[in-house]
């Protein structure tokens, strides 16, 4: 993963909100997490896949009861990865890799983004891929994650190599600083680490 792009991205949180009757529908309520006083639920569509955070409790939004969404988390399941199957590594898990993951401002800065991430892994059963390019703001949430998260476990696959670092067989835990950032990220236009993922799993390997 990463090739790193300049700058930060440009995804916004489109004004979102859906009915009670969509989320009870459509969605699985995963966890609740409660932000200045605000009760939040992250919700789960495991077809799509797709997760949100919602206000747990539904508001007037032009005229009718919603729920509105603070934050989305984009997902693609691939049976390949720049060529390598997926079921080489995972064979009986479920396994997705990031598109992209937009927290609205008012949620900010208090590691929503995380708790998304570590929800959908442990309690959904999902293992979580980084994509191929990112900007400084996913790098510095896999970091993050890397250094902080007591529910997630990270290691580095390069499935150029079809290996996981240290590529001799084995695989080792990234916390953040034990693998040099050479070996995971190349800046635009070095593609080199392109074919290098981030990989998240729940530190039980299953779902809660």
């Amino acid at each position: 993963m990463p090739v790193l792009l300049k700058g930060d991205s440009k995804m916004a949180v489109i004004p979102m909100s859906y009915s009670p009757g969509t989320v009870a529908r459509r969605f699985s309520i995963l966890d609740g997490v409660t932000i200045q006083g605000v009760l939040y639920q992250v919700i789960w569509d495991s077809k799509t896949p797709f997760a949100a955070v919602i206000e747990a409790a539904p508001s007037v939004i032009d005229g009718d009861m919603r729920h509105k969404v603070v934050a989305t988390l984009e997902l693609q399941r691939r049976p390949q990865l720049e060529g390598v199957l997926v079921r080489k590594f995972w064979e009986d898990s479920d396994v997705a890799q990031i598109e992209g993951i937009v927290v609205d401002g008012i949620v900010r800065d208090v590691g929503l983004a995380t708790f998304v991430y570590e929800t959908v892994a442990s309690k959904a059963g999902v293992v979580l891929l980084s994509d191929n390019e990112q900007y400084e703001g996913g790098k510095a949430l896999w970091q993050h994650i890397a250094r902080r998260s007591s529910e997630l476990k990270v290691f580095i696959l390069d499935t150029d190599a079809a290996q996981y670092y240290p590529f001799d067989g084995e695989r080792v835990c990234y916390d953040g600083v034990s693998i040099p950032e050479s070996e995971i990220w190349s800046e635009h236009p070095d593609r080199s680490k392109h074919g290098v993922v981030l990989v998240a799993e729940s530190i039980t390997g299953k779902a809660a």
